[in-house]
């Protein structure tokens, strides 16, 4: 079956505003998987061939994310040039 996934920023920022007027964290989930059969909500996929979506707000990345891919892979492509360490100093 064929998926697409989606960020509904919409919901990070209410996420995000309900958070700083509450005092305490709101995280409603803000990952959208839509198929032919409709739409769902979720906090976490995880992909069959490894890898997973995540949205933890509690756990927020350096950079303020609360959304991010973690991932295992022997190689990796970016911009279809092969990653190695060099790209990353």
């Amino acid at each position: 079956m064929k998926a697409q996934i989606y960020i509904n920023r919409h919901v990070v920022n209410a996420n995000k505003k309900a958070t700083n007027e509450k005092g305490v964290i709101v995280d409603n989930a803000a990952i959208a998987i839509r198929t032919y059969l409709g739409s769902v909500y979720a906090k976490e996929v995880e992909f069959t061939k490894g890898g997973k979506l995540i949205q933890d707000a509690s756990n927020a990345r350096c950079s303020g994310a609360t959304i991010w891919i973690e991932a295992e892979f022997e190689s990796l492509l970016i911009n279809g040039l092969k990653a190695d360490r060099a790209m990353f100093d």
